[in-house]
């Protein structure tokens, strides 16, 4: 599934916090059944996508976005990338109505996780609950550094 609409935005539950992703960043979304699960203890990568040639790495990560290997996850998300995509396990996704959703633009306090800046980029905030919005380059960018590739 691939969307190219940027007012949209997918919503990712990981380790039961929802995030968003625009959804004109570029990405696919697969099916746990049809990934090949990383069976060992060892490294950071929680599944394969398999290609042609190659494999392409998702990785799981806790509510606070740190490496985690639960099995919980039904799907990946995988976000457009160069030298190839890599992705991010979620507990559930789901694509927001256009209307739903009212970003606004933030820049997070603290250190900068990326050499391509903050992984967010605004929030949306709807009664008491608040959702930061990830900044694609940004998010690619941490999930590539992770390795293991």
């Amino acid at each position: 599934m691939e969307m190219a609409d940027a007012n949209q935005y997918l919503r990712l539950q990981i380790g039961g916090v929802s995030y968003l992703l625009p959804s004109g960043s570029g990405y696919t979304i697969e099916q746990r059944e049809n990934l090949i699960t990383n069976k060992s203890p060892e490294g950071n990568v929680a599944a394969w996508q398999s290609l042609r040639s190659s494999r392409l790495p998702a990785y799981c990560l806790d509510a606070m976005l740190r490496v985690t290997r639960h099995h919980n996850w039904q799907r990946a998300v995988f976000l457009e990338a160069m030298p190839h995509a890599v992705g991010l396990a979620v507990d559930e996704v789901q694509l927001l109505p256009r209307a739903d959703t009212v970003i606004t633009p933030f820049t997070p306090l603290g250190n900068i996780p990326t050499r391509l800046g903050h992984l967010f980029s605004g929030a949306w905030v709807k009664g008491n609950r608040l959702m930061l919005v990830f900044d694609p380059k940004a998010i690619v960018s941490y999930l590539q550094n992770l390795g293991d590739a």
